[in-house]
């Protein structure tokens, strides 16, 4: 029977942790690309794969494995192109900011919460309305 080799991966050269490093440093760049935006402002929410409108920004808290873990997350409010959200009426944004939609948008008035990396990482150009 073989025996099993229980050894840690060491790095043999130089030119090898230089590697890893850049790999490290590329993923952390990646993580790191999320572009801000003035509130309020639109982005595609990945789970549902519709634009939401982004409110604020807050601070939650994550049950994992390890313990909680805190996390930033966005207020949103959801869009859709319904009256009614349920029982409660949306507030309807006429015209459309998205130039591509002739009827009209509606946003529920209920203010959600979801962890920033559920979003996409650039705001759409879209602008929400001033009353």
């Amino acid at each position: 029977m073989a025996k099993k080799n229980n050894r840690r991966f060491h790095c043999v050269s130089e030119a090898q942790k230089k590697a890893i490093r850049k790999s490290y440093a590329e993923k952390s760049a990646k993580e790191k690309r999320r572009i801000e935006a003035a509130y309020p402002h639109f982005r595609y929410y990945k789970k549902s794969k519709h634009p939401a409108l982004i409110v604020g920004e807050q601070k939650g808290s994550k049950q994992t494995a390890q313990g909680v873990k805190e996390v930033d997350e966005y207020r949103y409010r959801k869009v859709m192109h319904g009256e009614k959200d349920g029982d409660r009426k949306n507030e309807m944004v006429y015209p459309n900011p998205n130039p591509k939609d002739d009827k009209p948008m509606y946003i529920g008035k209920r203010v959600r919460h979801d962890d920033k990396e559920n979003f996409e990482e650039y705001p759409l150009p879209w602008k929400y309305p001033k009353k």
